[in-house]
């Protein structure tokens, strides 16, 4: 039966226990939400009672008694000095507020003999008690009305408010007239509190379950990254196992082998003895193999484990395209650069060298500049060239490359950028706000 509840009944059932935090946090923001609604009334019922109570004050359209005239004054000053004084509390403005309603409710009720807009005032009064307040107050507000309304015939009729300046007198109409208009009173009251009361309750549990939601949310977004960076930890152990492998161990069984090579030639003697020559050709291909060993192990371990590694490996990286493939490529900016985490330091590295990669492969370049520079607390760093960048009104194509830089870029907290660069080529931004490695 609860699988075929609908999607708001799935997400706040009636019958579970909330979160204790997460309602805290529900709670205080209805408090807070109530009070900038108490206020707001104030004012507004500051600025709209103000011209009828002078048009009253000063006899004009309806002539009410020196008495009620003095009364409707006094509430009005109580609710002008309540909106003054907002230091006070909140459940107490609301109080002057409710207790205002009720009061002039009772005063058109036996103004108008029991007819009239008395009875919208003492219908309304619950509700505000209910939604500024909470349902306790609600529901003796609610008592509080039908009490109110029955007791105002019988006030009327023996005297009750000539205080104000209301005469005793019959009503116009019977009695049993009176009650069944105050069963209606009160079944259109309660009806009406019972809805907003399962409304409100409703609406918190919702609110309650949509913030445990996003909070769990946000705990499995922790723990994915958490993983994620735990996986690439173990990622970049593994390559540095096997860069240290193949530069202490592949890489000096090539170099002895080398030696071996050297030393028969040396033992052949002249040049043209014989073998000299596959000799030789042996002795530069296992020199060939050496260096792509050397250039693998150091691609495997790029970064090293200080907190100064990073310039220095992006001088390296710079090196290696100036060597390999000719291009003008060049360190800038600042060269005071700590990180001292260095997994994050790796990030930042193979953030550059895939945009390098994509430029030495598609910018047609002459020229690629890797600048890093603080900007308010972060990190920004720019790779850029003066290639044949992007043409008009286009956007770079989001593969493999610029997924992975995004998601590295990610995983340092940071955002990265692809624009038009100042050479007229392609400019990659990557951009930590927050640097908490230096």
């Amino acid at each position: 039966m609860h699988a075929n509840k609908p999607f708001l009944y799935r997400h706040a059932p009636v019958g579970d226990a909330p979160d204790t935090d997460v309602a805290r946090g529900v709670d205080e923001m209805l408090r807070q939400w109530r009070a900038v609604v108490i206020d707001r009334l104030h004012k507004l019922a500051t600025v709209l009672l103000l011209p009828p109570l002078l048009f009253v004050l000063a006899g004009r359209g309806v002539v009410l008694s020196w008495p009620l005239r003095g009364f409707l004054l006094l509430n009005y000053l109580v609710l002008l000095a309540s909106t003054l004084r907002r230091s006070l509390d909140p459940q107490i403005r609301a109080g002057i507020l409710l207790g205002l309603v009720a009061s002039t409710g009772v005063v058109r009720l036996a103004v108008g003999q029991l007819a009239g807009s008395g009875r919208l005032s003492l219908l309304v009064m619950p509700l505000l008690a209910l939604l500024l307040v909470g349902s306790r107050a609600g529901w003796a507000a609610a008592a509080l009305s039908l009490a109110l309304y029955a007791a105002a015939p019988a006030l009327l009729h023996a005297g009750g408010f000539a205080f104000i300046g209301v005469p005793a007198g019959a009503l116009a109409s019977p009695p049993a007239f009176w009650a069944l208009q105050g069963a209606s009173f009160a079944a259109i009251l309660l009806t009406l509190l019972v809805l907003f009361t399962y409304f409100l309750r409703l609406q918190r549990r919702t609110m309650i379950a949509e913030r445990a939601a996003n909070r769990q949310l946000e705990q499995e977004a922790r723990r994915r990254r958490q993983l994620e960076e735990a996986i690439g930890r173990l990622g970049e152990e593994e390559r540095r196992r096997l860069g240290a492998e193949l530069h202490d161990g592949l890489c000096q069984q090539l170099t002895a082998a080398l030696l071996r090579c050297t030393g028969l030639e040396h033992a052949r003697g002249a040049p043209d003895a014989p073998h000299a020559s596959e000799l030789a050709l042996i002795r530069a291909s296992i020199q060939e193999a050496i260096d792509t060993a050397y250039v693998v192990a150091k691609g495997l371990c790029p970064v090293g484990m200080d907190a100064d590694a990073l310039v220095p490996a992006l001088e390296r990286l710079c090196r290696d395209v100036r060597r390999r493939h000719g291009i003008a490529c060049r360190l800038l900016g600042d060269r005071d650069v700590a990180i001292r985490n260095p997994e994050h330091a790796l990030l930042w590295y193979q953030i550059a060298r895939e945009a390098v990669a994509n430029a030495v492969k598609h910018a047609q370049c002459e020229q690629i500049s890797i600048a890093l520079k603080r900007v308010d607390g972060g990190l920004e760093m720019q790779i850029a060239d003066d290639g044949r960048g992007l043409a008009e009104g286009t956007v770079p194509v989001a593969g493999m490359g610029l997924s992975i830089m995004r998601y590295r870029a990610g995983l340092l907290g940071g955002t990265l950028r692809i624009g038009a660069g100042g050479n007229g080529g392609l400019e990659v931004a990557c951009r930590v706000p927050v640097l908490e490695d230096t």
